[in-house]
């Protein structure tokens, strides 16, 4: 089975009243067409069908000679006249029935699929897709809230059941279909659970105050457990890499590539290892890219994968916690942030140099966390997160955000809130589908064939494959799903992801002049020489 993704795109570039009034127009008119040409082939089959009957029912053609004199009313017979009777060329008129019917189907579908590629390049309905989307989460705070385990048990059963939809369709067991069935309800019943904790912590005031408040409560007690599994010295150095993993990019799209082989490297460590394959990026690895531009000022890439879970790494899973924190200083004295923040540091970043940061689920919470609480050290130009809970980050206007998510990924709906919708926060959402496929040919058992029927034709534009996906449904967190995302959304053609495309192109337009590669790693006891750690953080109180 191969999968393809589908685009919607909030934010970003705004229209004008009039000119979304235009496009809208447009795109009605479009709809109207394909309605009357759906009408028309309707109206050919139904005639095809008209003279079916009439064949089937012998009507006929009176022709001939010898009766063209007759008197009207007048019997042929009477008069011992002959008449020749000639059928209708019904398998022809048929056949062009067939075919008009046919060819106005396929027009009507083509000006259908173009309003709707029109509506989404345009993101003419977003305002609404986002007004419903908050209500449906608010709705489903409330139940969550009031009615804690009565919700509780809809939402199981709601995931119960698209669990076992996918097993079915599948013909084995795969519970992930329980993310795609309750994708709709995932950010209200993370906001209900936010404020039970909330609401334990600090009283009734608790309710309403966000999923960013309640990590920022659980962090103070996994950070303590962290710091006694791990340490709480973070040593931060500079790694060679054997071969090249992170090449020169002058995209997004290029971006995401480099970020998805980085983030390869933790993943197949031990097996490129054992295979003597290794490019000795493991662990908390991020990449820092210098560029020089033509006026001889410098611009950075910052590249972050996510978890990776390693035992003594700067960024294993409760770290997440602390750079979801509402809290500034919670979510810097996090150990992935902190080890960014150093590695920038370290790498030689100027204040006054542009800085870009790419980066994947928790590697996209913390360029959230740093351009939202750096902002005062570093010039953070843009940030492009993919699959990453940011929603409550306090990003400042200057800092253009292009966040690319899943719809029933789960990760990126842990902040229990929609991304803001302004012209400097461009939300990309993509939905994977399985594609159409055709069916073989088959011998029946009387050895009569059944032909097989071709594939579905897809529309380029409508969606994009996902290269390397899995023949099983698998989870959409995975970083090539948000690269399918992001490259629909760019072959739609909308102004709001081109606008964001050009200012990410334009921080890293010089010339490439050094890729270096940042380790984290936590470690308990003083450090063993200077410069390899940057001491402990503050005890929380």
């Amino acid at each position: 089975m191969k999968w393809r993704v589908t685009s919607s795109i909030g934010g970003g570039k705004s229209y004008t009243a009039a000119a979304r009034e235009e496009y809208a127009g447009i795109a009605q008119v479009l709809d109207d067409a394909a309605s009357q040409l759906s009408g028309q082939a309707t109206a050919w089959s139904a005639a095809a069908l008209q003279l079916g009957n009439y064949r089937a029912s012998g009507i006929c053609q009176l022709t001939g000679s010898g009766a063209s004199g007759l008197a009207a009313g007048s019997d042929a017979a009477d008069f011992g006249i002959g008449i020749d009777h000639e059928s209708l060329p019904y398998h022809a008129l048929i056949e062009g029935c067939d075919n008009a019917a046919v060819q106005c189907q396929t027009l009507s579908q083509g000006l259908s699929a173009m309003a709707s590629l029109l509506v989404r390049a345009h993101s003419l309905y977003s305002q609404a897709e986002h007004a419903t989307r908050g209500a449906m989460n608010s709705l489903m705070e409330g139940s969550g809230t009031i009615l804690p385990w009565q919700t509780a048990a809809g939402f199981l059963a709601l995931a119960t059941g698209g669990a076992i939809a996918s097993s079915v369709g599948e013909r084995r067991f795969n519970p992930l279909g329980a993310l795609s069935s309750t994708a709709w309800a995932q950010e209200g019943a993370l906001r209900a659970a936010s404020n039970h904790v909330n609401v334990r912590a600090m009283g009734v005031s608790g309710l309403g105050a966000g999923v960013d408040r309640a990590a920022g409560i659980l962090s103070m007690g996994t950070s303590r457990l962290v710091d006694f599994a791990q340490g709480n010295l973070l040593r931060v150095e500079r790694v060679e890499a054997t071969r090249p993993v992170v090449g020169e990019s002058h995209s997004v799209a290029q971006s995401l590539a480099n970020l998805q082989r980085l983030a390869a490297q933790r993943r197949d460590a031990a097996g490129a290892s054992a295979n003597g394959n290794g490019s000795n990026l493991d662990y908390g690895t991020i990449a820092i890219q210098k560029y020089r531009n033509a006026d001889g000022t410098l611009s950075w890439l910052v590249t972050i994968p996510g978890t990776d879970g390693k035992p003594d790494s700067a960024f294993g899973w409760p770290h997440n916690l602390e750079v979801m924190s509402a809290d500034a200083g919670q979510r810097m004295r996090g150990d992935s942030a902190r080890m960014v923040a150093e590695a920038m540091k370290q790498a030689g970043i100027g204040s006054t140099d542009q800085v870009a940061l790419i980066g994947h689920s928790q590697g996209g919470i913390v360029a959230a966390a740093i351009a939202s609480d750096m902002k005062d050290s570093y010039r953070i130009e843009h940030v492009v997160t993919a699959g990453s809970p940011v929603a409550n980050h306090p990003v400042p206007h200057s800092t253009w955000m292009t966040s690319i998510e899943m719809e029933d990924e789960l990760v990126a709906a842990l902040d229990g809130a929609a991304n803001p919708s302004d012209e400097h926060w461009l939300t990309i959402r993509g939905r994977a589908l399985p594609e159409p496929s055709g069916t073989s040919p088959a011998i029946n058992a009387d050895e009569s064939c059944l032909p097989g029927a071709a594939p579905a034709f897809v529309n380029p534009f409508s969606s994009a494959p996902v290269e390397g996906a899995a023949e099983r449904k698998e989870s959409t967190h995975h970083l090539r799903y948000h690269q399918a995302a992001y490259r629909n959304a760019s072959d739609l053609g909308s102004p709001a992801v081109q606008w964001h495309e050009r200012h990410f192109q334009d921080i890293v337009s010089g010339k490439l002049e050094e890729t270096s590669y940042w380790q984290g790693r936590m470690a308990s006891g003083p450090p063993t020489a200077p410069g390899e750690r940057i001491g402990a953080r503050t005890p929380m109180r």
